[in-house]
């Protein structure tokens, strides 16, 4: 029995669940790809975050989803313009990522008094496919078996996958079909069986390389998605770069960084290289509630007008103190007492008794 054959987890890319506890839909369009399953199975992947970097001719795509599943065997589905290279990559990519673009905090009032609570608050040799579906690599990458495919038939690539268990819903079927007419090629993962029974959150994110003309982020197949899709993208360049596409011109996407990232300045050695190569991050965020309608097309890219940077913030207010303690009692308190000590002594003054002179004598 191949890898393939034996998987029993919930994941098949790199995954980075984040606590979620809800039932999840059933299989179904990711922002990327396609997730496949059992036909009794559930599984939503809820959203994604992506690095991009493009030289000219060959793209490099890391990949990492949050994701819930019920089902015991899982697969991600991931078009790319032409066959692919994968392996796996760093997840500190995506963590000083985050940290390097996140807002900063910017002090915009104190608080001089307490809170007093009124009111706030290893690799498998490459085997054939069905007619119409061509394997053209199919390797282990760690706890992944990991397949690279040529279909020139969604049938057939549905045909293939029920081989192995999963069966590809409708709507999903559907949106592989411009790709496959197209000549685009997929990336087929999942979790080897002998590395883990259940699903834990812990797999690294999908390093994909491919050839192309331009830069691009596939997006398509999440038109089928019924759930809420929120995505991120990190577009590593020489210059600052804008969405065009039109998904982006129904609406447009939020800036959340736009700046230049010195490769020393970050630990990975992944990402430090992937900044040599271009060291101007642009970050776009866009959500989705109605995937059908709002998503039209991949996401592409054009160099900005201009490199002006974007590092956004967000208020906050500070405590002021003197020490451990608020410093609004603390001065209050002093106030009170000085004062207490001023009225004290002015009362003694003004109190004490007067002590009589004797008249000095007249000289005669």
């Amino acid at each position: 029995m191949s890898a393939w054959q034996g998987a029993r987890t919930a994941l098949a890319a790199s995954l980075l669940a984040a606590g979620l506890v809800a039932v999840a839909p059933p299989a179904g369009a990711c922002a990327c790809g396609g997730i496949v399953d059992g036909p009794a199975d559930e599984s939503s992947v809820t959203a994604e975050t992506a690095v991009l970097q493009w030289d000219g001719t060959t793209q490099t795509l890391v990949l990492e989803l949050e994701t819930l599943s019920t089902a015991p065997e899982v697969g991600l589905i991931l078009p790319t313009p032409t066959p692919a290279e994968v392996a796996l990559a760093d997840p500190e990519i995506f963590r000083e990522l985050d940290a390097i673009t996140a807002p900063r905090a910017v002090v915009s009032g104190y608080r001089w008094w307490p809170d007093l609570g009124f009111g706030s608050t290893s690799a498998a040799s490459a085997g054939g496919g069905a007619p119409g579906v061509d394997v053209l690599t199919e390797v282990r990458l760690g706890p992944l078996d990991v397949a690279t495919l040529a279909a020139t038939d969604t049938a057939a690539l549905d045909a293939w996958l029920a081989e192995r268990g999963f069966e590809l819903p409708a709507s999903v079927r559907g949106a592989i079909a411009p790709y496959v007419a197209e000549g685009w090629s997929f990336v087929a993962a999942r979790l080897a069986p002998e590395e883990a029974t259940t699903f834990d959150g812990t797999l690294q994110p999908l390093r994909v390389t491919f050839a192309t003309d331009a830069l691009v982020h596939p997006m398509r197949m999440s038109a089928a998605a019924e759930q809420t899709q929120r995505t991120r993208t990190y577009v590593l360049a020489d210059h600052r770069m804008d969405r065009a596409d039109p998904t982006a011109d129904l609406a447009a996407p939020s800036v959340r960084f736009a700046g230049r990232v010195p490769p020393g300045s970050v630990g990975s050695a992944e990402l430090a290289a992937l900044l040599a190569a271009g060291d101007y991050v642009t970050a776009h965020e866009q959500t989705f509630t109605d995937p059908a309608t709002q998503v039209v097309s991949d996401f592409a890219f054009v160099t900005a007008p201009s490199d002006a940077t974007r590092s956004p913030t967000y208020a906050v207010v500070a405590d002021k103190r003197i020490g451990p303690f608020f410093a609004g009692p603390v001065l209050a308190f002093g106030g009170v007492l000085v004062l207490s000590v001023l009225l004290v002594w002015g009362s003694r003054r003004h109190h004490a008794p007067v002590r009589a002179v004797a008249p000095r004598p007249a000289r005669a």
